[in-house]
């Protein structure tokens, strides 16, 4: 049984609009930044106080459960279906309240160690997932809600058939299964799509949700309990203060509480220049790098064009995303969220304006300052591979193994050379005088990022 520590009128709004896409069998896209609280979200929507507050007569029926991508040892069916299947096993400590019998955890654990047994027979681990969640809806009205968490790399990294597969149960068993999918940024943003992630993103597409910084009664509340647990004095205007320079965010409200008892600052922090201060404190500038590495580069390049008061790097699409996770405040005067983080901003290095940079997170090249057209799956493979060992020649044999890991036939040079082509079509300012992506004859290739 999951308890919630927060307060019943905890991130009230989002709450109430996640209970009402979840009654209806609605799936929904939830964008998050690092450090945002979400966590604190999870236990709360999974408590049986929360579900018996908003899901009145039907609470009974709806089992709401967590999967945490985060711990996942691989990528492969079998490991995802496995993490969501050790979750519905966990439902054991809920089993009255959700009707379900020993008997039925039991056949639950049955075919789990079933998939497990199934090793790389993907046919075999489809159908002893698709069995497990026969024993939670065929016979009943129960409601399934699936909260997947960190499903960024879930995205980038499965086989496409596990999308297909994701949405062939949501027809089958209707609005009876709903996906709530957490992730750092938006879905479209994270690959380019193929046909299976574009009708499983479709699923999502109507109900998108951006987790913003708390609002002003959710971050005392943070602030008070951290002050409590370090035994710290909060006063009422110390709590303002705080709360005016972390925004709401609440990795950076506990950093600046504990940042300014250790500094010694509780009675400065209504002076110009205590942001910069508090920056010069570990745990500060590590919660704003967090937050700052968990950005796309465009959206980095438009935050530091915020900060630093210049128009040039903005992009109306990149300024609605970033409203939409809360980052810049809504309206036509957008600005920074949080005065701390501001200042953070202002003093990063803009990487893009490298020669050549790779944005790991979004998967996005950078030539010469500007976005190089978006890698598909085997050209970012053989890029990753190159990245890796930068400066470094790597062989034609790795770069097969990196680009066409299940290729059982084998896979020719032309094959390799062709792939190479048009990845150098992307990245390279004239890709038929190669500056950043050179052929070492007879052995394979080297990337050269930092060129004279």
């Amino acid at each position: 049984m999951t308890l919630t520590t927060q307060r019943s009128g905890f991130r009230q709004p989002e709450t109430e609009q996640l209970f009402k896409w979840m009654q209806a069998g609605e799936s929904a896209s939830i964008i998050g930044i690092s450090g945002v609280g979400k966590s604190n979200l999870f236990n709360h929507l999974r408590s049986p106080q929360t579900q018996a507050a908003y899901l009145d007569n039907s609470e009974a029926i709806t089992v709401v459960v967590r999967a945490n991508f985060h711990y996942i040892p691989d990528f492969s069916d079998r490991s995802i279906y496995s993490l969501i299947l050790e979750q519905l096993e966990l439902l054991e400590g809920d089993a009255d309240r959700l009707g379900l019998s020993a008997q039925d955890i039991e056949q639950i654990s049955h075919y789990h160690e079933q998939l497990l047994d199934a090793k790389d027979d993907v046919l075999k681990v489809q159908r002893y997932f698709k069995l497990a969640l026969r024993v939670l809806l065929g016979q009943s009205k129960r409601r399934l809600v699936f909260l997947f968490d960190q499903f960024d790399d879930v995205y980038q990294e499965a086989e496409a058939r596990l999308f297909a597969n994701l949405r062939g149960l949501r027809e089958a068993y209707k609005y009876r299964i709903s996906y709530l999918v957490f992730t750092r940024d938006m879905l479209p943003n994270l690959i380019e799509l193929d046909q299976a992630r574009e009708e499983f993103y479709e699923l999502l597409a109507s109900n998108i949700m951006g987790l913003k910084p708390y609002a002003k009664s959710d971050a005392l509340s943070v602030l008070a309990r951290v002050a409590e647990r370090n035994q710290l004095t909060l006063t009422d205007e110390l709590r303002d203060c705080l709360y005016g320079l972390a925004g709401g965010h609440a990795g950076l409200l506990r950093a600046a509480l504990l940042g300014a008892a250790q500094d010694k600052l509780a009675g400065q922090l209504h002076q110009d220049g205590t942001a910069a201060r508090l920056l010069k404190i570990p745990g500060v500038e590590m919660e704003c790098e967090k937050l700052w590495r968990s950005l796309s580069t465009h959206e980095q390049r438009t935050l530091m064009a915020k900060a630093q008061a210049f128009g040039t790097a903005e992009d109306a699409a990149v300024v609605s995303q970033l409203q939409i996770k809360g980052l810049l405040t809504e309206g036509d005067t957008a600005v920074i969220f949080s005065p701390l983080f501001a200042q953070f901003v202002k003093t990063q290095e803009a990487l893009w304006e490298r020669p050549l940079f790779f944005d790991e997170p979004s998967r996005q090249v950078w030539v010469l300052g500007n976005p190089a057209p978006r890698l598909t799956q085997l050209e970012y493979k053989l890029f990753q591979r190159l990245y890796e060992q930068e400066g470094e020649v790597v062989e034609k044999d790795d770069l097969i193994s990196a680009g066409w890991p299940n290729a059982k036939g084998g896979v020719s040079d032309e094959a390799l050379i062709a792939a190479i082509a048009r990845l150098r079509k992307k990245i390279e300012p004239n890709s038929k005088n190669p500056r950043f992506l050179q052929n070492v004859h007879n052995q394979g290739y080297m990337l050269q990022i930092n060129d004279s």
